[in-house]
């Protein structure tokens, strides 16, 4: 008996909404049990948990940036908001710089695991395990901190340092409209903070861990990947459950294949018996390797992706 084709159009926005709420409410909560706990195995295991479901925020935070974590543009925009509210992250900013980065990977402007002869290797090499260890983390919030207070100057670094600068040119989504949403955030940290009891100490513990976490691991899927802007990605085999807390972010190749499919169906999308490389074994070989000589030129950054399903 033959089961139904799936669907990748379909989204599952019940178990998204789900997952959202109770992501955000059991970080609120570890960070006020982190607050009260005094032996330094139960902290460690609350800031463990965090780590951990800091990654599943920010898959949630994706999908919301992709338009698919819930079918009606409202719902899905706030959603989207609350998953930034504890990274912090303006949710619609994600947005559009993330869809830069489907546009641009592999480029010459998105290589970080890569230099040219007329590169610095010493310093893409310190780039390099900053990166590993956090700093690409700890960079967001000063950055996010400088646009919320003033954008003038945000504007003008920002199109010298070709960071973040399509923010400025988006049709739909207002400056005005990122600035709020990063005020909301300030104000979710803040109370979060106030509220739990927790010392600043503490809470650094908290983002440290997180924040090292998500940096280590952001560029994996893309690292010594071809330079391929669509097939510059691997698919990784990430051990049980973490695969599931990550939203399957995993399998990098087959979502920019199909940027529009849900995380549910990403794994439907492989062939059976497709040979993975080891997703623990990849992410010790970007500590061992460290940046390598360019072998070819880059691709050209694309000017759209259009949408596209499997049949």
């Amino acid at each position: 008996m033959s089961s139904a084709p799936r669907d990748f159009r379909s989204i599952p926005y019940r178990l998204n909404t789900f997952l959202t709420l109770s992501v955000f409410l059991a970080l609120v909560g570890l960070l006020l049990l982190g607050a009260r706990v005094e032996s330094g195995w139960a902290l460690g295991l609350c800031v463990g948990a965090y780590a951990l479901l800091f990654q599943t925020q920010f898959a949630l935070m994706h999908e919301a940036s992709h338009l698919k974590l819930h079918p009606n543009p409202v719902w899905n925009r706030w959603l989207g908001v609350l998953c930034g509210l504890l990274f912090p992250m303006s949710a619609s900013m994600l947005s559009i710089t993330h869809w830069s980065h489907h546009l641009k990977n592999r480029s010459d402007q998105e290589m970080f695991d890569l230099y040219y002869p007329h590169h610095s290797r010493v310093g893409r090499t310190i780039a390099w395990y900053l990166m590993l260890v956090g700093f690409w983390y700890w960079v967001i919030p000063p950055f996010l901190l400088l646009l919320l207070v003033a954008p003038g100057v945000f504007r003008r670094m920002s199109e010298k340092l070709h960071i973040a600068e399509a923010i400025f040119r988006h049709p739909e989504i207002s400056i005005g409209r990122i600035r709020a949403e990063l005020l909301l955030c300030a104000v979710a940290i803040t109370g979060a903070s106030v509220l739990s009891g927790l010392s600043l100490g503490r809470l650094g513990l908290f983002y440290v861990a997180a924040g090292a976490l998500w940096s280590g691991v952001n560029y994996l899927e893309h690292s010594y990947a071809p330079r391929d802007v669509i097939k510059g990605a691997f698919n990784l085999e990430a051990p049980w459950p973490y695969g599931w807390l990550n939203l399957h972010r995993e399998l990098d190749y087959n979502h920019h294949a199909y940027p529009d499919v849900s995380w549910l169906h990403l794994p439907a999308l492989s062939p059976p018996g497709e040979q993975r490389r080891s997703y623990i074994l990849h992410y010790l070989r970007q500590w061992t390797t460290g940046p390598m000589p360019a072998q070819e030129p880059g691709p050209e950054p694309l000017k759209d992706i259009p949408r596209q399903y499997p049949s």
